[in-house]
């Protein structure tokens, strides 16, 4: 008999722990600024704070504990490249948001020191520069040694930059979920995939010539 009990409270044990597993999952939140059309997403135990300069768009931070994990995305206006065509985005990317856009970027912080650098990556759905970083900054939480993933980008007149930090000693833990993030970022829609649109490209097409009634002359178009 106690055999028999032993077996029937070891199946709803097992049967409990089964229906546990299968529920598990992790929920996010997905957020849009209107103003700007940005839209992210990020675990619902994430909470919004205050921003701590004028041109953040969101900040965010997690139950890190002494980690003081925190991801924020700046933006403002940049329309000194909109007369371009976009096929020069991937250019004006390499030449205005590389190394020297991150030695300005840091310049808020002390004792910056960029540790790896790399052009042609992507945020939303413009080019991007994306950097790792270490700083000193009381910003968000008690004065620390801060380590940061960071990512700047240009689309339709807008910088955005995502800078996602944490202490030092405890970046790496979190490195995973800042890029969880950053690769939930999109902008809303400025241009066509194709530069020509839904247009076939026509400018290659040959010459049409037009000759007067008499052939005597004629008009290239």
């Amino acid at each position: 008999m106690r055999h028999q009990i032993t077996v029937f409270l070891s199946f709803f044990v097992l049967l409990g722990a089964c229906l546990t597993a299968g529920t598990a999952h992790a929920d996010y939140f997905v957020w849009r600024d209107v103003k700007t059309g940005l839209s992210l997403s990020f675990p619902d135990t994430w909470h919004r704070v205050s921003n701590a300069d004028h041109n953040d768009i969101l900040t965010i931070m997690p139950p890190s504990g002494r980690a003081q994990a925190s991801c924020r995305v700046r933006g403002w206006e940049d329309g000194r490249h909109l007369i371009y065509p976009q096929r020069f985005n991937s250019a004006i990317q390499k030449i205005d948001f590389s190394l020297s856009f991150w030695d300005n970027y840091l310049q808020e912080y002390d004792n910056h020191q960029i540790y790896n650098m790399q052009d042609s990556a992507g945020l939303g759905r413009g080019y991007a520069g994306y950097a790792i970083a270490g700083y000193q900054s009381p910003v968000p939480g008690p004065f620390m040694d801060r380590k940061a993933l960071m990512s700047a980008a240009l689309y339709n007149g807008e910088v955005y930059v995502l800078e996602c930090s944490a202490h030092a000693d405890a970046f790496d833990q979190w490195k995973g979920r800042f890029l969880s993030i950053a690769h939930s970022i999109d902008f809303n829609k400025a241009y066509h995939e194709l530069y020509v649109g839904n247009y076939r490209d026509f400018m290659d097409d040959p010459r049409i010539q037009f000759k007067g009634a008499e052939g005597d002359d004629s008009v290239l178009y």
